[in-house]
């Protein structure tokens, strides 16, 4: 950036110096985050510091990258390192978003596609009677992550303590999470997550404890990588649409991820999960026991 003398600018040259438009820079004014540094109170004109451009400069910057003004007003308020670190993490948050928007925009033009989605191999089986601890909570996606891990752990360290169950997934041993809804960026859905364990124990703390009947479920098996979202979306849609062609769905028990071993740990190509929807098949009473 070319050198100026220590002067008051005018908002026009201080425009041209940062690369600002005047619409920009009035805007910053009027929202404090770059104050001009003197406004004449005859003509109402801004005038700026030479020493401003440096601000002025990284605003534009982060404007253009779509930094919202709030969290720029963090950045260039912060100590240097803090706000280094306020940035990283806007932007680690910004990448992960794309990440999720691109996967998304796959999944429609599979959805638009004349080829159509891809073909999911469906099973059936019948889930015997289980008794699962849970917790429950009302959520919306940001938060489901570190929910579902956390209460996990909560649960199993609960149940261990009382040897009512051993450390981790396995087939026999499954795990699941439960979706009584959609849970995106804009809607909530109560989310439990549920262990299943053999004994006798009463609820403490956030963990209940119920009693899940036998019943039919028809589901798809993942691997970590099929898992992934929104890859994920297309076996919902699958086992989805399989039920309501061979039977229809238990209103009491909503759909399911079925996990089968510790995620975190398994390679892209190991089976992690089932997607899988309770169901009474074709024929069946939604009064009788299935």
């Amino acid at each position: 950036m070319a050198a100026v003398d220590d002067e008051q600018l005018s908002i026009g040259r201080f425009a041209a110096l940062t690369r600002l438009s005047l619409k920009a820079l009035r805007l910053y004014d009027e929202n404090g985050l770059l104050p001009a540094a003197h406004v004449d109170p005859h003509s109402g004109y801004r005038y700026y510091s030479p020493r401003q451009c440096e601000r002025a400069v990284l605003i534009g910057a982060l404007r253009r990258i779509g930094t919202p003004l709030a969290t720029i007003r963090d950045v260039l308020d912060a100590e240097p390192d803090d706000g280094l670190a306020i940035f990283h993490e806007w932007w680690v948050s910004e990448q992960r978003e794309f990440q999720n928007r691109r996967g998304l925009a796959r999944y429609v033009t599979a959805r638009l596609s004349p080829r159509g989605e891809p073909t999911m191999e469906i099973r059936t089986r019948v889930v015997p009677e289980r008794k699962l601890a849970f917790i429950g909570k009302e959520m919306f996606q940001p938060e489901l992550e570190k929910f579902i891990m956390r209460s996990f752990t909560t649960i199993f360290d609960h149940l261990i303590a009382l040897g009512l169950r051993t450390n981790g997934t396995t087939p026999e041993e499954p795990t699941y999470t439960i979706f009584h809804g959609p849970v995106t960026p804009d809607q909530s859905s109560l989310v439990e997550v549920c262990v299943p364990f053999v004994g006798s124990v009463e609820p403490a703390a956030d963990i209940a404890i119920r009693l899940e009947p036998e019943h039919h479920e028809a589901f798809t098996p993942l691997t970590n990588r099929e898992a992934q979202f929104p890859q994920i979306l297309h076996a919902y849609d699958a086992v989805a649409q399989w039920v309501h062609a061979n039977g229809e769905p238990i209103a009491t028990m909503p759909c399911r991820e079925v996990y089968v071993t510790n995620v975190p740990d398994a390679d892209l190509d190991d089976h992690v999960m089932d997607v899988a929807f309770p169901y009474l098949p074709e024929g069946s009473s939604a009064g009788k026991k299935v």
